[in-house]
């Protein structure tokens, strides 16, 4: 059998071991290791797929997966006069629109515009959105081994540390605008896939905020500041696993800690814990992962993650000269609505408790 398109999508928006093979799992699918042998070992089947469960799978992710997010507070008000604004929204169609909510194939984004482009809009009971697809290119630095292509490369070896390429790949992304029923903000989400910059996510927040703006119901102007929700969140004893955590201390050093694949917290960390005890002040955290553990019926438990990225001159002081933000989160590796609202829940209960 050919490959389906929404296999195709999924591979392209997916990470395999979070997100892709536990969705492939829940619907029956038979897995093999990894995306590329998933589908070798797919191809050959004459298995059918069950492509309408698949694709609503893929849908929930374009609006939900490997985001980075910025929260504007708005009034009730104004958040159900935008709520209105989008369910009159109409998509017109444009190249993105045909395929959705899969992606364009791979040999067509290059024609395609890096205009945001309205292709969806979605009513549920958590709120109301307007899905915006977009093209962009991506670079990634690629480590050129001289030998490879040299008999004598000694000569730039010499003048050089390490010679890099610079591979690029046009990618397509969907960013949402999304207005909850219950919470006081509305959300501005874009895609983070892997090689994209900061700067480059900020640009396209910068974009769709402005269409949200051109929709007459709101003006967003600054996001609002999650530094306190790392604050709490780290004291929060039994608030997720944390498994990346940077921070400064009063000794003026930074340090950076990792714990991934040992399922233990770095908050109760054996020399964290010693390490603090030892400094006997406060450390002070500016970048943080944490992740959940959230059962989906079905046997199926995901493992989103919330990044606080911050940088070490600390923590926002509002109003002052230099003062320091985290304009947003980083939420990655959601299977779907319900664990993606997991973790804005956590967002919303901890900036409740700072205001």
């Amino acid at each position: 059998m050919t490959m389906s398109a929404v296999i195709e999508s999924m591979r392209e928006r997916m990470p395999w071991q979070a997100v892709g093979r536990m969705i492939l799992v829940r619907e029956g699918v038979n897995v093999g290791r990894g995306w590329d042998n998933t589908i070798e070992k797919l191809a050959e089947s004459k298995v059918q797929l069950p492509e309408g469960k698949l694709e609503d799978a893929l849908e929930e992710h374009n609006l939900c997966g490997e985001k980075f997010v910025k929260l504007y507070r708005v009034d009730d008000e104004d958040r159900l006069a935008l709520q209105e604004k989008i369910k009159l929204l109409e998509v017109v169609e444009n190249g993105f629109s045909s395929a959705y909510p899969k992606s364009v194939p791979s040999d067509a984004i290059n024609d395609l515009s890096g205009v945001p482009k309205l292709v969806d809009v979605v009513q549920n009971d958590d709120g109301v959105g307007a899905v915006y697809a977009h093209a962009t290119r991506l670079t990634t630095r690629v480590h050129i081994d001289l030998d490879q292509i040299l008999e004598d490369p000694s000569a730039l070896e010499a003048l050089y540390d390490e010679v890099v390429g610079l591979k690029y790949r046009n990618v397509q992304l969907f960013s949402v605008i999304w207005v909850p029923h219950n919470f006081p903000y509305v959300e501005i989400r874009s895609d983070l896939p892997a090689g994209m910059t900061m700067d480059l996510v900020h640009g396209i927040q910068k974009q769709i905020r402005l269409i949200c703006n051109e929709l007459g119901a709101v003006e967003l102007v600054d996001p609002i500041d999650l530094f306190p929700v790392l604050d709490a969140v780290y004291d929060a004893d039994g608030e997720g696993t944390v498994v990346e955590l940077s921070f400064t201390t009063t000794s003026a050093s930074v340090k950076n800690e990792k714990m991934r694949r040992s399922g233990l917290d770095l908050r109760k960390e054996p020399y964290h814990i010693h390490g603090k005890k030892g400094l006997g002040t406060p450390i002070e955290p500016f970048r943080m992962f944490v992740r959940w553990k959230v059962p989906l019926g079905d046997n199926v438990v995901s493992a989103p993650e919330m990044g606080l990225i911050g940088t070490s001159r600390g923590r926002s002081t509002v109003g002052l000269p230099g003062a320091v933000g985290m304009s947003g989160a980083v939420v990655r590796n959601c299977v779907g609505l319900a664990d993606y609202g997991r973790v804005l829940e956590v967002i919303h209960k901890y900036l409740g408790q700072s205001t």
